[in-house]
């Protein structure tokens, strides 16, 4: 509701309204000295001037998420962050592609060479927006999602304006049949990776061991019990060494992926299978194609107010899904150009404790290993680690401000073991300030 303030105005009005409707007041105005009279009507009319020179105020309600426009609901929501990172590589000055320093990327790490100083850079990239939309159709509901942020954008420039382009991060529409299906078509987290189990940090991905992707997908959904069964088929994409490209798109079939989801007491728990393709094409006339597989359980269990969160995952098709592709799903054999699918796995443990009503901390303990055959470089890498430790402080609601200590290592294969050097981590403080909108 607008509501005009211009209360002395109106008391103005009210008083002349007054003056001239009511017979006793007047007759008692009458009686009143004239010069007092024209005082305070020289007052009035002063006041009023006044008012009428300054801008109308619109006193609005205290935000809302919400608007309504007929059936349809519509939020616009987000946050805005600032990310102050201090990094220390034992190999390398830096991380060896750029995303690697606005966030922990595993396979930027380093290995080789002399370490560097510590290296300072500060980012809002990750400062989101979305916006959603709700319609009632009869038939349940029609939701829409769209939602972007500045995050791994390839524009931008630090010398002047640190100007980043915009990127798509979600783009779907979801049909809620009723209280038991739905149908979801778009762009969103694949279907294999449970959002609920990531922990929370302020590392805009987290611990090497997640799966982590997201990609246009349609997804059915069906309520089974107290659970819920998921199926999708999702955009394939293939990774492999030896390769000329990363990635192939040389699939002729999407990643087929079936999900569980339910709960027992405090223990919230999915478990996903996931069947793709792994193929490619090149111009040489030189082909393959092999299926492949990978398994994730994950969950969260409620201790109070604590929680532990987990995951783990295994198969010789998690390539990509797996740690911001850590490891490439297979590799080309240079005598036949056979692809060898390569078996991986990978899981992280993390704790939740909330120290008062405005603080906490979560603990993170994650890894992932490669089964590398002879076939490939020395270079390859073989396996990966991670520790986040953080104190989060919300002084107001929907703000944190915060610290977290991020140790990070990589193992090459080092097949041959002429390296000289084929381990190297990476330390980091990383401060943030997060206000939710």
């Amino acid at each position: 509701m607008k509501i005009i303030k211009n209360r002395k105005l109106a008391g103005a009005l009210a008083l002349t309204a007054m003056v001239n409707t009511i017979p006793g007041l007047a007759v008692e105005v009458e009686e009143s000295s004239a010069a007092q009279l024209q005082q305070r009507i020289a007052e009035l009319q002063a006041q009023v001037d006044a008012l009428a020179a300054r801008p109308v105020e619109i006193e609005n309600p205290e935000p809302t998420q919400a608007s309504t426009f007929g059936d349809t609901n519509i939020q616009i929501g987000g946050y805005v962050k600032l990310d102050s990172i201090f990094s220390d590589y034992s190999d390398g000055s830096s991380a060896t592609a750029g995303v690697g320093e606005d966030f922990l990327v595993p396979s930027t790490i380093p290995v080789g060479g002399e370490g560097g100083d510590v290296h300072y850079n500060a980012h809002a990239k990750s400062t989101r927006l979305f916006f959603k939309s709700s319609t009632d159709v009869g038939a349940g509901s029609v939701n829409t999602h769209i939602e972007i942020d500045a995050m791994a954008g390839a524009q931008g420039d630090e010398r002047i304006s640190n100007s980043y382009a915009q990127r798509l991060r979600h783009a779907y529409v979801d049909w809620k049949i009723d209280g038991d299906r739905s149908l979801l078509a778009g762009q969103s987290w694949s279907t294999f990776f449970n959002v609920g189990a990531l922990p929370e940090g302020l590392d805009f991905v987290g611990p090497v061991g997640t799966i982590f992707e997201r990609q246009p997908q349609i997804r059915y959904t069906q309520g089974i019990g107290s659970g819920s069964l998921q199926f999708a088929a999702e955009n394939p994409a293939t990774t492999l060494y030896n390769g000329a490209e990363n990635p192939y798109d040389d699939n002729s079939r999407p990643d087929l992926i079936l999900r569980y989801n339910n709960s027992i007491g405090d223990l919230n728990y999915s478990v996903a299978s996931m069947s793709r393709e792994l193929a490619y094409d090149r111009s040489d006339a030189s082909s393959d194609s092999e299926q492949g597989y990978a398994i994730s359980l994950s969950g969260k269990w409620q201790l109070g107010r604590d929680d532990l969160r987990f995951m783990y995952s295994y198969g010789n098709a998690l390539g990509r899904y797996l740690g911001l592709n850590s490891y490439r799903a297979g590799i080309i054999d240079p005598v036949n150009g056979n692809i060898e699918l390569i078996d991986q796995h990978g899981g992280y443990v993390a704790l939740r404790h909330f120290w008062s009503e405005q603080w906490r901390s979560n603990l993170v303990l994650s890894a992932t290993a490669a089964d590398n055959p002879g076939l490939v470089a020395d270079t390859t890498p073989s396996s990966y680690q991670s520790l986040h430790l953080n104190l989060m402080y919300s002084p107001v609601p929907k703000m944190t401000l915060g610290g977290e200590y991020i140790y990070a290592s990589k193992e090459l294969e080092n097949t041959s073991g002429l390296l000289a050097d084929d381990e190297g981590d990476m330390q980091r403080m990383q401060l943030s300030v997060k206000y939710v909108f």
